[in-house]
């Protein structure tokens, strides 16, 4: 029931716009003055399926999208006009003014907006970057959310991945949310996972939506789907990493480390992350929080894990995080999503007493909802570079 709140006073209160701005402006003497209450009738329409006869999110992924995007359209602009339009004078031409301007967000969002992608470069020195790594190229993708590339959007994905594959990177890190509910929304996109290369391969975690938490089936048709989601990664030949770490070496005897956790966020979010279990293969410094190892790179989807979860067992010199998608859109700079997080998208750089730490937070590959604004789909370079000490 606390999921249907928002949208029944959504509704209500367009109702209540409707009703208002029917009695004010609209000619209550024409023959086509009905006409002002179709787009509201089919809110109602989609509300009363959902209600009813809704057959889960899995289902009626295509469906929810519609509702959603007309109730954007059509409530949201309309409470906005009435707001503005109590201004005396010009209140009315400001209502329109907005109402417009989410109309068009909207739409160029679901357009144009989506389709946009770009390659983010990142250049990070330290004197802590082993000789031979000095020019080591990361690509880091995050938050696919497979289901979403469906209908107009379908091509869209294998288009992004073959923009990483002709980066011809070192490694390929890829930091969960590879689906939106279940592991059948990969069925279609095989082909194009398993043509991911670098030279040092793929190494993936698990996301919150890997969990097949967002469904509602009994805990063993669960698990069997958790366990399908990680066997089809292994089967697109990524190194998967649940809480452990993998070393990628190098001739002269120099290595960096990568340490993969499971999920961890703050609730309601799954917290399968175990950093104990993670690194227990590295000779951590207790006090200090650094591995003995070398140079360290931590896979962690949720950014809030960095300070919260990560950080008070292992210093890593890099951590790569994704989860927020910067709320998929941004106005001059600002994204909704600093709201809800510290870490939201970019880099941020954190000093101890021995380095330089960075988190680079990737706004995602995909969505849940097919809809940019000014936020494109992003792949991240990351670059390393050797500096003097």
């Amino acid at each position: 029931m606390v999921k249907l709140f928002v949208p029944i006073i959504l509704i209500a209160l367009a109702a209540m716009s409707d009703t208002y701005i029917y009695h004010r402006y609209i000619n209550t003497t024409s023959m086509w003055r009905w006409s002002w209450w179709i787009p509201m009738a089919v809110v109602i329409g989609f509300f009363v399926k959902f209600l009813f006869f809704n057959k889960g999110l899995v289902e009626e992924y295509n469906t929810t999208n519609v509702f959603l995007l007309v109730m954007i359209l059509v409530c949201v602009p309309k409470l906005l006009f009435t707001i503005f339009s109590f201004i005396p004078k010009v209140g009315a031409y400001i209502g329109i003014a907005v109402a417009a301007t989410i109309v068009c967000i909207v739409l160029w969002g679901i357009t144009a907006g989506f389709c946009q992608f770009r390659i983010r470069e990142v250049v990070y020195e330290s004197p802590y970057v082993p000789k031979a790594f000095d020019g080591y190229r990361i690509v880091q993708i995050s938050d696919a959310h497979t289901g979403s590339f469906r209908g107009p959007y379908k091509n869209l994905l294998a288009e992004s991945l073959g923009e990483v594959n002709a980066l011809k990177p070192d490694l390929i890190c890829f930091v969960g949310d590879i689906e939106n509910f279940t592991p059948a929304e990969l069925t279609d996109h095989k082909a194009e996972y398993s043509q991911l290369k670098a030279k040092d391969g793929v190494i993936a975690v698990m996301g919150n939506h890997d969990y097949s938490s967002y469904v509602k089936v009994s805990p063993r048709e669960r698990a069997a789907m958790v366990a399908e989601t990680r066997q089809v990664q292994r089967d697109f030949g990524w190194d998967l990493l649940e809480n452990e770490s993998r070393v990628i070496r190098r001739d002269n005897g120099d290595s960096i480390v990568i340490v993969g956790e499971e999920n961890w966020g703050m609730p309601p979010f799954p917290q399968y992350g175990n950093m104990k279990k993670a690194t227990a293969t590295l000779n951590i410094n207790k006090e200090k929080h650094l591995a003995d190892d070398g140079f360290v790179v931590m896979l962690s989807h949720d950014p809030n894990a960095w300070e919260e979860h990560v950080l008070p067992v292992i210093h890593p010199d890099i951590t790569l995080s994704g989860h927020t998608h910067g709320t998929q859109m941004t106005f001059f700079g600002w994204s909704p999503a600093s709201m809800m997080y510290k870490y939201w998208g970019g880099e941020s750089f954190k000093r101890d007493k021995e380095r330089n730490m960075m988190i680079s937070v990737s706004t995602g590959i995909g969505g849940n909802f097919p809809f940019r604004f000014n936020l494109p789909r992003e792949a991240v370079v990351i670059t390393l570079k050797r500096s003097e000490r």
